[in-house]
Parts: C-alpha cells; structure tokens; sequence
C-alpha cells in the first residue's frame, strides 16, 4: 500500500446577530460603532447566532496559497489585507469564482474589513458588519485578499479567496450588527 499527502481547507462560518437596540446601547456606552469583541465585553448576546460549514477554495486562492509557499510573492492573509463579504447573489459557487455573485451596489453585496488571527493550522477572520453595512439578504460569503491596507466596499479585491452560496440567513436591517467569522482550518 502507498501512502499519499492530501491537504484540505474547510471553513466554518457564524454569524452573530446583534439586535438594533443592543447595538444602539453598545454605540451609547463606546461612544463609536460596537464590534465582536465589544458585545463581549459588555455582556451582550447574540440574538440568533448560526453556523454554515464548507465552502469552495476559488482557484486564485489556492494560486495565492501557493505562490506564498515557494516565496513566489503576493500578501499574506492578515487584518489588513484580508475582508469577510456577504452578498444577495444566488447561485452555485465554483473553483473559477473571481467574485461574488451578487450584483454590483453596496444594497446587494459588501466586503468588510477584518482582524484575522493564525494558530496551527487555523485561521480566523473576524468582520463586524455595522449599523449602515451589508443591509441585505446574506446568500452567499468570501473572503478577498488585497493590497495592504484594505477598506471596506463593495467591490471584491484582487484574490477571492473562497466562495459559499446557498447560505439563507436572513435579511440583516439597518441598525443591526452582525458579525462574521470565517474559521478556515487546513488539514
């Protein structure tokens, strides 16, 4: 029998929805927009929180991945180079995805900056999607990778990284704040 090396790359994505008066309170208390880290703090739960598993690494991710492996160039995924987006789009995610498929215009699609963090073989990205952010149904995520210093918009950045559709969770309003994470482990 011959062994064989495999890689694999999954993504577990929570989004937690914070509440227009939470956030409203966490807004009065801060003194600035609340992000994951502050709700925490202060005590604040989620009004729902859901889990999504899997998603699809596009083919410029895993370019990306590799070229960083064999020191071929390209930014590394870090809190300034990396955003969480959501979109409205619909449809099936596939290795060739260079966006989202949502439409373009902030109504239906947005990418928001995030802190990413790295332990073995795990790395995490955080996006807390404000008050006036991703006010939208949220069908589909994924992760874009850009020059440093990335900022939020809505359109994607030179590298998407993965890609998941078919995600339903539900329509964020105006005033809400919902948080994504996207912990993406290789294996």
């Amino acid at each position: 029998m011959q062994a064989q090396d495999s890689v694999g790359i999954t993504t577990e994505w929570t989004v937690r929805r914070y509440s227009e008066q939470d956030s409203s309170w966490a807004f009065s208390v801060l003194g600035r927009e609340p992000e994951e880290k502050d709700f925490q703090r202060l005590g604040i739960q989620p009004y729902l929180t859901t889990v999504v598993d899997g998603n699809l690494a596009t083919t410029a991710g895993l370019t990306r991945l590799t070229a960083l492996l064999n020191a071929g160039g390209g930014n590394a995924m870090t809190s300034t180079t990396v955003r969480v987006g959501a979109g409205n789009g619909v449809g099936t995610a596939a290795i060739g995805d260079t966006d989202l498929s949502a439409a373009a215009g902030s109504t239906n699609r947005w990418f928001q900056t995030s802190t990413v963090s790295v332990s073995v073989a795990v790395l995490t990205a955080v996006a807390t999607f404000a008050s006036g952010d991703g006010n939208f149904a949220w069908n589909e995520f994924g992760l874009d990778i850009g020059a440093a210093t990335v900022t939020s918009g809505n359109t994607v950045n030179p590298v998407l990284f993965n890609h998941k559709t078919s995600i339903a969770q539900g329509t964020k309003a105006s005033g809400q704040v919902w948080t994504a994470t996207a912990t993406i482990t290789f294996s």
